[in-house]
């Protein structure tokens, strides 16, 4: 199973690869657009070649993605997707237009440009401390620190100024960071297809609405008239179908196996092609030792962040929970006698380790073995819940990582009855039937939730992998393994 998880990680880390790849060509397109428009329509501002650029990007992108999108309807239908589309796109248009008003200055070479936006991998981890989401280990912070060197320096000393068009690209460089930070949260539990269907739809909305207060009256015909240019609009369509469309669909769908700050840090790469692209075009000048030096610093950052996580995932002997879970609509027939269970959440600051063992507040829960690589986790990562579980008198303690949707680590130990008294205390809790079932060779468990949950019903299948082909019971309803709002932590709540 921890196999299947790493080969899940493998592909969705080769994906993001790709993504830098793409983007790192969206440089040399963006330069070669603009300055075909200069050269064609010298009159136009930064501004106006800035706003019009990014318009006609994701209108493009946009038009091109939704006759494939099946059941295109429901991303606009459903308030949640509806509303975290609409704010990824509105932070991902921020980046984009500070970012292209950046590089429509003569001054910012592509890979200048590049070197600014890549300080997003320390605005994200940033953000991600600021707002909790992120705690920084040492080999962590030594990889952003190796893969913004690497980024800054890959074409030699950067020739930065930091003047207007700097800043801008600056500022493109945070909003992108809130972009990867926000993307880790909505698509945890959302249609990714949607998501970016309602992303780009937002991005050429915004687009068009800003568009106007950018371009003069008599403006709009030079305007229009680039589309006609093939040095225009060649790079313009290679931007819009491949730097948007393909690029930010593979970016929804994969970053959700990764850590924000693990994702910022491969995105680091893309000035690296950025880089390489330029040089071999002979935009950035001769091919310099720098070349070695920073990218070199960039990838060996990459690696240590990557090393670190594979040693973590390896030595800790939690168990990996590989499952599937589907709303009732009411119970199935012939299920035997259930079981009441009840949980209580308990706060997060009072786990501690010491000395080998286990505390919550003054209470033992366990002596350990695999402490060490349970501190790092429990230190590095606010996405798990600490529960004690009672049923048939037995009381369990457990700590649960969420990985990926469907995937999580967990620890359990079986405690004493003096933890009885957190039943009694105001925590968030659940109370549920719980009942088992077999079907076609798999057994279901099927908790019939009560008091504050009334009336919900979920069942759920534990897998070897998430790909394996199982056979669905006719008497399941809506699929609900992403959607966090029906994990029972959240239910507690």
């Amino acid at each position: 199973m921890i196999d299947n998880f790493s080969d899940t990680k493998k592909k969705a880390t080769l994906g993001l690869v790709l993504v830098t790849l793409i983007w790192g060509l969206t440089f040399i397109w963006m330069d070669w657009a603009v300055s075909t428009a200069q050269a064609s329509k010298p009159d136009l501002s930064n501004q106006t070649l800035a706003a019009s650029f990014v318009f006609f990007r994701f209108f493009i992108a946009a038009i091109f993605l939704l006759p494939f999108v099946p059941n295109v309807k429901e991303a606009f239908l459903d308030i949640r997707t509806r509303n975290g589309g609409i704010w990824l796109g509105a932070i991902v248009w921020l980046g984009f237009f500070f970012q292209m008003i950046g590089i429509a200055y003569p001054d910012v070479t592509p890979a200048v440009s590049a070197f600014l936006t890549s300080l997003y991998v320390i605005f994200t981890a940033l953000i991600g401390l600021f707002l909790g989401r992120q705690k920084m280990t040492f080999f962590m912070g030594a990889g952003v620190l190796l893969a913004t060197f690497g980024a800054g320096w890959i074409s030699g000393p950067p020739q930065l100024n930091f003047n207007l068009p700097e800043w801008l690209t600056v500022i493109g460089a945070f909003m992108f960071a809130a972009h990867i930070i926000a993307t880790d949260r909505v698509t945890k539990d959302r249609n990714t297809v949607h998501l970016t269907v309602v992303m780009l739809c937002t991005v050429a909305i915004i687009s068009m609405f800003i568009f106007p207060f950018f371009v003069k009256t008599n403006e709009f015909k030079d305007v229009f008239e680039l589309l006609l240019l093939p040095g225009y609009f060649i790079p313009l369509l290679c931007c819009a179908i491949f730097g948007s469309l393909v690029a930010l669909l593979l970016l929804t769908i994969l970053q959700k196996q990764l850590s924000p700050v693990r994702a910022a840090i491969l995105y680091a790469l893309e000035p690296v092609w950025a880089a390489i692209f330029s040089l071999f075009l002979g935009m950035e000048g001769e091919v310099t030792t720098w070349l070695f030096i920073g990218g070199g610093a960039l990838i060996v950052g990459n690696l240590i962040v990557e090393i670190t996580n594979l040693k973590i995932s390896k030595e800790s002997v939690g168990k990996l929970e590989i499952e599937r879970r589907f709303l009732l609509e009411k119970l199935p027939n012939n299920l035997g006698e259930g079981i009441l269970t009840e949980q209580v959440y308990l706060p997060l600051n009072n786990l501690t380790i010491k000395q080998s063992e286990l505390f919550y507040d003054d209470k033992i829960v366990t002596r350990i073995t695999e402490e060490k690589q349970l501190h790092e986790l429990i230190s590095s990562n606010n996405n798990f819940a600490c529960r004690i579980r009672k049923q048939n008198n037995n009381y369990i303690f457990t700590i649960k990582f969420r990985e990926a949707p469907g995937i999580r680590k967990e620890w359990e130990w079986i405690v004493g009855d003096n933890f009885e008294e957190y039943f009694t205390l105001k925590l968030p809790r659940i109370s549920k039937m719980r009942y088992k079932l077999q079907y076609e060779g798999n057994i279901w468990e099927i908790d019939e939730f009560l008091e504050n949950n009334s009336n919900l019903i979920i069942a759920e299948v534990e897998l070897e992998s998430l790909d394996v082909e199982l056979a669905l019971p006719k008497w399941l309803d809506k699929e609900i393994t992403g959607e966090i709002k029906y994990l029972n932590s959240e239910l507690a709540k």
